[in-house]
């Protein structure tokens, strides 16, 4: 029995399990605090509560001075029974029938506005965990994106950006900004997008009017850049490190590894791990001169006792079919004999035909020397090679940056970008029916409901726990600004019915606000079901797909990609299985 591979299986499962339970929980308090909000208000200000409920569809219950208390098997928040804040009845009723007078006005607009404020104080104390621990950063923060690529026939090539452009400006703003941030003031212009731009030592304007990009936003259909930034790899060397000690000065960037171009921080530990048996030359740029130097450092192997982390490869890259499409440097396969377009047919006089056969016979052969019998055009070959082991190593830098936003700046961010996008999709929908000659790349399209959140949560908590944290403290923001929102059947429509009764003394007609209540019932069932349908079409592979089959009304699509193009024989082959 494999050990390794079946403890491998077993983590795996308790991680997924631990984040399933990240999920159901604080997606589930998010809603609680909520609604604990709401009851804590209405106890304060003599309201009746006919029930308090920890989760949904009740299988325990008892009653307390009053109010019953339940505990539901469906542990996804909660709720509060509260007959006096519903004005769209004359009379309200406890639920045991009993007449209850109506509720004052103040009273009214504090227990509403009670559930998004403890959302509010729920997402900062959160919010703090979130400052002292920091995030991830996809990249670091930039005052300038150089060009490393533009889509041709793309609005931004039409208008002009090229290769190797330096963008200084965003719309008239400089910025100081992650590519992510970046991307997120380009989705939400109203109109066309204005980049200054550098280039050969001359400054100039590049006005476009962004279109969809199906590659980046196939479902969201939104403008997403057909440019792609280079983004520089900062290295901060860690005190005493081999790093530091080779005279790396914390901020400078990584320009390239043994002659190999890195243009990503997974590609750099990529080749930390297999390269670093022997001493890498690293191509460097001062921080502030901007002064290239080279360095040799010598990598350090992590403790990885039991091997879980240490792989073993010949050097070759491989298509499923067993096709070599890449010769990697510096390994067995490079002094073998083997060639790109050879077909591994056996191993040790052995046939083999898929990949993890083949990975599986290094594997248990990484020891000692071993045979490979390929197809070169109509002839059977045998070659004797080995494999080489790739071990987790570090030069001792931290290029994956984190951000420590504290809880203020969470919070005001949050509000920041909702407003960006209401008005950017409000200015979408008056396009749409000609009352503005303006345009915007956000519509309803782009909104998510709770599968897509409790989806994105998931992934977030896989990829860092603090991230699943920082999402979290979204969700909880998210919650209080939506029921902010001004409309019947929200809190911020009681809040806002409460107010106008307290300006004017006298309440809103009944009728009138039963009727008002309806019709933003159905309007909010219709929104629920077309965000669910959106993030279905997100998650479940190739919906998107089926829905583009359906609107095209039968037209065909072609869904597979060919990518014939040999791998470089420098370097891995990018999208390819390596063994």
């Amino acid at each position: 029995m494999d050990y390794e591979y079946l403890l491998n299986y077993i983590l795996n499962i308790l991680g997924i399990a631990g984040s399933v339970l990240f999920v159901v929980f604080f997606f589930g308090m998010c809603i609680f605090v909520h609604e604990l909000g709401h009851f804590l208000v209405a106890k304060w200000r003599g309201l009746h509560v006919d029930a308090f409920s920890i989760g949904f569809k009740k299988v325990w219950a008892k009653k307390i001075n009053g109010v019953e208390y339940r505990i539901g098997c469906l542990p996804l928040g909660g709720y509060v029974e509260l007959p006096q804040v519903d004005t769209a009845t004359e009379t309200p009723k406890a639920a045991d029938g009993t007449e209850l007078p109506p509720a004052k006005p103040l009273d009214r607009l504090l227990t509403a506005a009670a559930g998004p404020v403890c959302n509010i104080i729920f997402g900062l104390l959160l919010g703090c965990i979130v400052w002292a621990v920091g995030i991830p950063q996809d990249t670091p923060k930039m005052r300038s994106v150089e060009v490393a690529g533009v889509e041709e026939n793309s609005p931004e090539w039409i208008a002009g950006l090229r290769e190797g452009d330096v963008i200084t400006r965003i719309n008239g703003k400089k910025f100081y900004s992650a590519w992510k941030d970046i991307v997120v003031e380009i989705l939400t212009t109203i109109g066309e997008v204005d980049l200054e731009i550098e280039r050969n030592g001359q400054v100039r304007n590049i006005k476009y009017l962004p279109k969809v990009n199906p590659k980046k936003m196939a479902v969201e259909k939104t403008a997403y850049p057909f440019f792609t930034p280079r983004i520089p790899i900062e290295f901060h060397p860690e005190k005493g490190s081999v790093s530091e000690k080779a005279g790396i000065k914390s901020g400078d960037q990584l320009l390239s590894i043994n002659g190999l171009p890195c243009e990503h921080f997974l590609v750099v530990q990529q080749f930390i791990n297999y390269y670093g048996d022997k001493p890498l030359k690293l191509e460097m740029r001062k921080k502030e001169s901007r002064e290239k130097y080279t360095v040799e450092v010598q990598p350090v192997d992590l403790p990885d006792e039991l091997e879980f982390m240490t792989q073993y490869f010949t050097g070759v890259s491989l298509t499923p079919n067993l096709q070599i499409v890449g010769i990697m440097r510096d390994f067995p396969a490079e002094r073998s004999g083997l060639l790109p377009g050879d077909i591994i047919k056996k191993f040790n006089d052995k046939e083999v035909k898929v990949f993890q056969e083949f990975a599986d016979n290094v594997q248990a052969n990484k020891d000692g020397k071993f045979k490979i019998t390929v197809l070169r055009g109509d002839k059977l070959l045998t070659f004797e090679t080995s494999a080489k082991a790739v071990r987790p190593r570090s030069i001792g830098v931290k290029f994956m940056l984190r951000d420590y936003p504290d809880p203020f700046q969470q919070f005001t961010g949050l509000i920041e970008l909702t407003a960006k996008s209401i008005r950017s999709m409000a200015v979408r929908l008056g396009y749409a029916l000609g009352i503005t000659e303006k345009q915007s790349n956000l519509s309803a399209r782009n909104m998510s409901g709770p599968m897509g959140m409790a989806v994105v949560l998931y992934r977030s908590v896989r990829l860092s726990p603090a991230m699943g944290i920082y999402f979290v403290v979204m969700i909880s923001f998210a919650l209080a600004i939506f029921n902010l929102l001004p409309l019947p059947v929200l809190d911020g429509g009681h809040v806002f019915m409460s107010l106008i009764e307290i300006i004017f003394r006298r309440p809103l007609p009944v009728m009138f606000v039963r009727v008002l209540s309806y019709i933003f019932i159905g309007l909010l069932i219709l929104l629920m079901l077309y965000v669910t349908y959106m993030d279905v079409l997100r998650v479940v592979p190739g919906a998107h797909k089926l829905e583009q089959k359906l609107i095209n009304s039968g037209e065909t699509e072609e869904v597979a990609e060919k990518n014939t193009a040999p791998a470089p024989t420098s370097a891995p082959a990018p999208g390819k299985v390596k063994k």
